[in-house]
Order: C-alpha cells, then sequence, then structure tokens
C-alpha cells in the first residue's frame, strides 16, 4: 500500500501601507487700512430780531423820531388851532348875521375843545422783524481705504511609498511511503 501525502505551497504576504502627510501652512495676510475721515464745518446761524416798530408803537422811540412825531403833532395842532381861530373872527366879524356867536363859541372853547375820544388798543400791532443769516454746514468726506496683500503658502507634502513582501512560507512537498510488507515485483 502506499500513501502520499502532499502539502501544498503557502504563500506568506507582508504589506507596509503608503503613508502621505499634508501640511498646509496658511497664508501670511498683510493688511493696512487707512480709516475714513469726516470734517465738518458750521457756521453758527445769527438771528436778527429789530422790535424798533414794536418798542414804537409802545411809545419807546429814539430821539430823533420822538422829536419828528412831536414836531408833527405840534404842526397839526398849531394849524387846527389857526383854523379854529379865523372861523371863530369870521363869525364875529359877521354882523350882518343876526345870531349871536358868542355863547356857542363859548361853550366850545370851553367843553368842546376838551372833549376827547379814547380808545383801547393792545401793543404792539406790528411783529417784529426776524432775520436769519448764515447756518451753513459744510462737509467733507475722504474715503478710507485697505490694502491686504497676501502670501500663499505652499503646502508640505511628504510621502512614504508602502511596500508589499511576497515570499513563500511553506513549500509545496509530496511524500510518497510505501506501507506494507512486500513488493512483489513479477509481473
Amino acid at each position: 500500500m502506499i500513501r502520499i501525502t502532499s502539502l501544498p505551497a503557502l504563500i506568506g504576504i507582508n504589506t507596509i501601507p503608503a503613508k502621505l502627510e499634508i501640511i498646509q501652512p496658511k497664508a501670511d495676510v498683510n493688511m493696512h487700512t487707512e480709516l475714513p475721515k469726516v470734517q465738518m464745518h458750521t457756521e453758527q446761524v445769527k438771528v436778527q430780531i429789530d422790535q424798533y416798530q414794536c418798542f414804537a408803537e409802545a411809545g419807546l422811540k429814539n430821539y430823533l423820531d420822538l422829536t419828528k412825531d412831536t414836531a408833527q403833532f405840534a404842526i397839526q395842532a398849531l394849524l387846527q388851532g389857526i383854523e379854529r381861530i379865523v372861523r371863530q373872527g369870521n363869525e364875529l366879524a359877521a354882523i350882518e348875521n343876526e345870531a349871536d356867536p358868542i355863547p356857542v363859541q363859548s361853550k366850545e372853547n370851553a367843553f368842546e375843545l376838551f372833549n376827547k375820544d379814547y380808545n383801547i388798543e393792545t401793543i404792539p400791532k406790528s411783529r417784529p422783524k426776524i432775520d436769519f443769516k448764515g447756518g451753513t454746514v459744510d462737509i467733507k468726506v475722504h474715503e478710507g481705504k485697505t490694502d491686504i496683500d497676501v502670501k500663499v503658502n505652499k503646502p508640505q507634502i511628504n510621502y512614504i511609498p508602502g511596500k508589499v513582501e511576497i515570499y513563500l512560507r511553506q513549500k509545496n512537498s509530496i511524500n510518497i511511503e510505501y506501507i506494507g510488507e512486500k513488493i512483489n515485483t513479477i509481473v
């Protein structure tokens, strides 16, 4: 009897994986900023209020205007007085009229000459004159700017290649053995 044993060939594989390392440094950024500027120039408003007419209506005038008004009033009163005296003289001179003018003129000169009408008014009647001058605003804007300088850094790449090692872990073999007592050689 023959016994045959065989061992197959075995292959062993060792692998070392490849390595890839990538380091990306940040970009270098230089930035210069010029801030915007605003310049403002203002001229204050000047308000001129003229209340002279209001004060004049209340009797508070300067000496020149008060003198003019008093002179006009005096001239008017003088002319009215002259007109009254001439009229009364003409009435007395007209003796051809049978009427007696003396009692009428006496009553006029004693009482009616001094009758005055009184009236109540509010003062001032006029509004004050208000005038505005100036009040300008000048605005100048200087725009700002930003200068940006960017330097891009290249990535640092480190590559270690991998390996695959193949080896014969077990050799193949065939073993033939005779198991038995005798071999018959007769053919």
